[in-house]
């Protein structure tokens, strides 16, 4: 064991004491002080896993997220929900109690684990008026379940703490020159339960695009003219109809004509950065024995679907061994609208409140959409392989 994993290690020692014989239970820890950075820190990552992993990539107060440095694949989402709601606590005990949730004793005020097909586990546990999530996916952990409560174990004392941080002076935006907001920028933005890839272009004309993708690689089935898909978070199920060698078309879910790329051919109509990103990674599973794919299917195929507000875009992998790795891009334009010191991206006929950004500097940016979540933004496009 060398120098620094002994500090680090004597440090959590240290630190976990100091929580469990210094504090009280009361309902102060929930504080506006309290972010999900701080109830799981880097060295409690480092620790559960076993590899170094990056400084906590916070989005907001809720949501923070670690990857192991050797393998940005392998990540541990912390999600936070604090605040009294007697509706999210009947929901946690609901959740509980379904079929494949397994109950974890010794963990805050209740617990429960959920498996992914693809080999990521989930935690979610209650702590007086706290809702805390840990997700983590890795294909290296022996005992994800082990690494996985013993975070939720150290998340769920250091909870019962007050928990101080420096307050942070707020840096004014920029809204002046065009030159020092136009142009491309890149970030991470949380999607649903996952992070995606973000490219954002604004012009000096005060129009703007937006495209987030993300990947849900797992496993599908396809035989007689019925398909599903299973990755994690989501369950994706429909009809199918082969038209030729090329092309074939789905219903359900995805109503979409898929054709089939090249081998070795970039997509069409994906956002070129954010695929370069993402096959810049590879993708690894671990496929359980599954009815086998109608081989008319197996290959790498693009699609599109048109909305009032948005333009999706897919690319699908399916191979003969079940895998399936599915890739979607979700492109938006408005018209930029000053607000103060930040921009309103407003979307035309759409119904959802506008995103909004904050330009701190010529290569420095804050994005808040609707659900309030901030993310941190840049012009390096190397940023996106953190997501």
């Amino acid at each position: 064991m060398n120098l620094s994993s002994t500090i680090c290690r004597a440090c959590y020692a240290l630190l976990l004491s100091a929580t469990v014989f210094g504090c009280s239970q009361s309902n102060e820890a929930l504080s506006n002080n309290l972010n999900a950075c701080l109830i799981v820190t880097e060295a409690d990552v480092e620790l559960a896993i076993g590899t170094p992993v990056t400084p906590g990539l916070r989005q907001n107060d809720r949501q923070c997220l670690y990857q192991a440095k050797r393998n940005p694949q392998e990540t541990v989402v912390v999600e936070l929900d604090s605040g009294p709601d007697g509706d999210k606590k009947s929901l946690f005990h609901d959740q509980r109690a379904k079929a494949g949730h397994q109950p974890v004793p010794g963990v805050g005020d209740g617990a429960f684990t959920l498996r992914s097909p693809i080999g990521g586990i989930q935690l979610t546990f209650l702590k007086a008026d706290a809702l805390v999530t840990l997700s983590l996916t890795s294909s290296k952990q022996t005992n994800p379940q082990a690494a996985v409560t013993n975070l939720a174990k150290v998340a769920a004392t250091r909870l019962g703490a007050p928990i101080r941080t420096p307050s942070a002076a707020t840096e004014p935006g920029i809204t002046g020159t065009p030159s020092q907001w136009a142009g491309d920028w890149y970030g991470c933005m949380p999607v649903g339960l996952m992070y995606g890839k973000g490219h954002l272009a604004l012009s000096e004309r005060g129009t703007w695009t937006l495209t987030t993708a993300i990947v849900m690689p797992g496993t599908v089935t396809a035989g007689r003219g019925r398909w599903e898909a299973e990755s994690y978070p989501e369950i994706l199920h429909g009809t199918y109809q082969v038209a030729n060698a090329d092309r074939f078309s789905t219903t359900g879910i995805l109503s979409v004509t898929w054709d089939k790329l090249p081998k070795n051919q970039t997509p069409s109509k994906f956002d070129p950065l954010l695929w370069q990103s993402f096959t810049a990674v590879p993708h690894k599973l671990a496929v359980k024995r599954l009815p086998p794919v109608e081989p008319s299917l197996v290959g790498t195929w693009e699609g599109s679907s048109k909305f009032v507000d948005r333009q999706e875009e897919f690319v699908w992998t399916i191979t003969a061994a079940n895998v399936s790795e599915f890739y979607k891009a979700t492109s938006q334009t408005g018209r930029l609208e000053q607000e103060q010191d930040r921009f309103r991206l407003v979307v035309a006929q759409s119904k959802t409140a506008p995103l909004s950004v904050r330009v701190l500097s010529q290569d420095k940016l804050e994005l808040t959409d609707t659900s309030g979540t901030v993310s941190q933004w840049n012009r390096n496009e190397k940023l996106l392989t953190r997501c």
